[in-house]
């Protein structure tokens, strides 16, 4: 956690993986910029076709982006944590996107201006080079997802769910509540509820008081299908930093 919310981070306070690679002579005039902010369960970071004002490196929780239909349903693209920042559309030239950016699990950011963001990335150097090495990652994790919603078992899609948001929250517990779940899979509660009692019958989780607890890692990664190794393979080529 930082001091203050005012205070200019240090590179040795920010575990997030885009700004700790940086060299310091990229990072001091970038911190500068950057504001530490918490990031509340359930806050909205950004909506659809919302003018993206600020971006948000993560430094500890989980941001997940959600496409959303005209009948108010939505389903999960992709997930953001330490690896990544959410707001990338504005480092490609666009100043809003279709999807919204919803905290899923709660920690910390450090906050940076649209405009400084681009007057950063536009100078070129390793920042540059970090940010679009995550973008193809991100968009990876986002078309992957895309298959595996159309073709694989909501207990699939569960199990990997769970390992991609354990792998950014860095612990075998987290608060996860059946309409949450239900929002992020883009399935009926009823559907959430039978599959998350088969990975608990199979010994893989336990669920209790809206308390998510991962028992068994290596069980869950081999009932999960192919999509979550094919994500997490691709970012440990182009972020392992």
């Amino acid at each position: 956690m930082f001091p203050s919310q005012r205070a200019s981070p240090t590179q040795a306070q920010t575990a997030n993986r885009i700004l700790a690679a940086l060299p310091p002579e990229e990072f001091e005039p970038l911190a500068a910029k950057l504001r530490p902010v918490p990031l509340v369960l359930g806050e909205v970071l950004y909506m659809p076709e919302q003018k993206i004002e600020y971006v948000y490196f993560v430094d500890s929780g989980v941001v997940s982006l959600l496409a959303s239909l005209e009948n108010g349903a939505t389903v999960e693209a992709g997930l953001i944590g330490l690896e990544g920042m959410a707001g990338i559309s504005v480092i490609l030239g666009a100043d809003s996107t279709p999807n919204q950016a919803l905290i899923q699990a709660e920690g910390h950011a450090l906050r940076i201006s649209s405009k400084d963001i681009q007057t950063e990335f536009r100078k070129g150097g390793k920042l540059c080079d970090l940010l679009l090495r995550y973008t193809h990652t991100l968009f990876t994790q986002v078309a992957q997802t895309a298959a595996c919603n159309r073709l694989h078992s909501i207990e699939q899609r569960l199990a990997r769910w769970l390992l991609l948001t354990q792998d950014r929250v860095g612990r075998n517990d987290f608060v996860l509540t059946q309409d949450f779940l239900s929002r992020m899979l883009g399935v009926r509660r009823a559907g959430v509820s039978v599959a998350a009692n088969t990975l608990r019958q199979a010994g893989l989780i336990d669920y209790h008081r809206g308390t998510m607890i991962i028992l068994n890692r290596t069980r869950l990664e081999n009932y999960s299908c192919e999509c979550y190794g094919i994500v997490r393979a691709e970012y440990d080529r182009h972020l392992a930093l």
